[in-house]
């Protein structure tokens, strides 16, 4: 009879551990972040090779090694990839910070993270998952004359590619 009641004790032990346990387990299974780089915000486009002089190739790098410095000092150095784009001169640097807050922070719970850009040619704006583990940061450089209509624009982030976005 004591092996009886001392299995009948364990189970409740058990149980009652599991009851514990559980309601602490599945935030934590819920929080596998599974968000993946959105697309290509309206007015942002891919291009084959860099189209842009050399001229604007430094200063497009200055101004994206500025970001880059400042996320690899959060997130680690040589986590945070770059995504070469181009963006249109009429494109509202804005609207392309509402594009990316819609799908990140409205949609996924992630917060803005300041960054500062590189002196007044360029701007930036980044987004931080609620983990602080992943990031997505837009910089470009501001449209000069003789601009072409496009300006480089890079993301920098350590979100994986969406398979299924465009492009």
């Amino acid at each position: 009879m004591s092996n009886k009641i001392r299995r009948k004790g364990r189970f409740f032990r058990v149980l009652r551990i599991g009851i514990l346990v559980v309601p602490l387990l599945g935030p934590a299974a819920c929080s596998g972040e599974q968000v993946v780089m959105p697309p290509d915000a309206p007015g942002v486009s891919r291009s084959e090779e860099y189209s842009f002089g050399s001229a604007t190739q430094a200063q497009d790098w200055q101004a994206t090694k500025k970001v880059l410095d400042q996320l690899e000092g959060r997130f680690g150095e040589k986590s945070v990839r770059i995504r070469a784009r181009n963006l249109d001169t009429t494109t509202n640097p804005q609207s392309i910070k509402a594009y990316y807050a819609e799908r990140l922070v409205h949609q996924a719970g992630w917060a803005e993270m300041p960054v500062s850009p590189f002196a007044d040619s360029a701007w930036a704006f980044a987004f931080v998952s609620p983990s602080g583990k992943r990031v997505l940061a837009v910089e470009a450089l501001n449209p000069s004359e003789g601009a072409g209509g496009i300006v480089p624009l890079n993301i920098l982030t350590n979100l994986d590619e969406d398979k299924g976005s465009n492009g």
